[in-house]
């Protein structure tokens, strides 16, 4: 009974190689229609970052206690601060270097109540809106001034303190933000806030949860546009010095390439979006992936010598089939074995993984050989000479 079963596993197989080599144009039409169709859905795929609540599991108890306290007590916020800075130049000696002079707290006023406008902030306070409060709603004309009410005026002279530094270098705006809105929009509303003219010897920048909520996720893209880069790069090098072909060299490609392509489309019609935590999969992926593309190149490499193309590319893939076939099975089960976890980011790790590495190996056993039968159409083995005899009659050698 095994041994029947062994022999119409290998007959089925046979037959799976045949359709891919004599039905090599089929293949590669499918197989396009399915790339352009997976290439547009990873097009939408966005990178967006997780909240330290989205790290733990939905019903542990500490989770449960927080998401009460939201429902309970309305105004759950976040922070964000605009901080203006003296940086003079010391070419001109105009310029300012205490932000309490009034020309600095009638910009910081300014900002203030731009950043009032910016849709998701609540409230914003600065050191213009303490001496205002002190001085009748208006800002003194001179620095003497403001620091001859500061000194008369003792609480506003401790209040003050919260919104400048000790050294009157620097000066803040203390936003609140409501903590459920858009990050990228209320970071791009505060960004707009600050590109007002600004007087000279003043910088000012932005900082706070959102803001480096949007800048670790502008970060994670960029660093992931550079990684996958240098990954390509390097895999194309090694290859190229390994096959000493061009052609050969490049074709392995394929399989990581078409199988990112497919896994992120995937995941994008599934709704899953790539977050800081997620974005080094593609890496993995590649490094896993290009295996499946060496073993299908170099073996047609070597069954060529000995049949031709066609037939060499059948037994090729009767060959690199089933370790293959254990590979992808043995990854796919660890990558799997994380859901056993209870953080959700490692349930992430697992989809994306799992997918790729399957992706991958579907790749190098379908599109790959009809690329390389494609390169080799103009070859048989009549005139590479005389056949050698091939020390392996049939598939599965392993």
């Amino acid at each position: 009974m095994r041994d029947k079963l062994k022999e119409m596993g290998k007959g089925l197989l046979r037959k799976y190689a045949q359709f891919v080599v004599y039905r090599a144009p089929l293949v590669l039409a499918l197989f396009l229609v399915f790339t352009l169709v997976m290439g547009y859905q990873a097009s939408f795929i966005e990178t967006t970052g997780t909240s330290q609540q989205e790290h733990l599991p939905q019903d542990i108890e500490v989770l449960k206690s927080f998401n009460l306290i939201a429902d309970q007590f309305a105004g759950s916020f976040s922070s964000s601060t605009i901080v203006v800075e003296t940086d003079p130049s010391y070419a001109r000696s105009d310029e300012i270097r205490d932000v309490r002079d009034p020309e600095a707290l009638r910009y910081v006023d300014v900002l203030t109540k731009r950043a009032t406008l910016v849709y998701g902030v609540i409230d914003a306070k600065s050191a213009a809106d303490v001496i205002k409060e002190a001085n009748g709603g208006r800002i003194p004309s001179s620095l003497q001034s403001v620091k001859q009410l500061l000194k008369e005026n003792e609480v506003a002279g401790q209040v003050i303190s919260r919104y400048i530094s000790d050294d009157y270098r620097m000066s803040v705006v203390r936003l609140k933000l409501l903590e459920d809105v858009d990050e990228n929009e209320v970071v791009e509303g505060l960004r707009e806030v600050i590109r007002v003219d600004k007087p000279p010897g003043l910088n000012v920048e932005i900082t706070g949860d959102p803001v480096i909520f949007v800048t670790m996720i502008e970060l994670v893209q960029e660093t992931m546009q550079i990684t996958s880069f240098v990954s390509l790069a390097l895999i194309i090098l090694i290859l190229i010095l390994v096959f000493a072909s061009i052609k050969y060299g490049l074709t392995p490609l394929l399989t990581i390439i078409l199988g990112t392509i497919w896994t992120y489309g995937v995941l994008n019609l599934a709704g899953f979006n790539v977050t800081p935590e997620t974005s080094g999969v593609l890496a993995l992926i590649m490094g896993i992936g290009i295996d499946f593309g060496i073993q299908v190149t170099k073996r047609f490499r070597y069954e060529l010598q000995l049949r031709e193309r066609k037939e060499a590319m059948v037994n090729t893939l009767c060959n690199v089939f089933y370790p293959m076939s254990i590979t992808t099975v043995a990854a796919v089960t660890g990558f799997l074995s994380l859901k056993l976890g209870e953080l959700p980011m490692m349930s992430d790790w697992r989809t994306m993984m799992a997918c790729g590495v399957l992706f991958c190996m579907i790749a190098a056993l379908t599109v790959v050989p009809a690329i390389l039968l494609f390169f080799e159409r103009k070859k048989d083995v009549w005139e590479r000479g005389p056949r050698r005899p091939s020390p392996v009659a049939y598939p599965l050698d392993r």
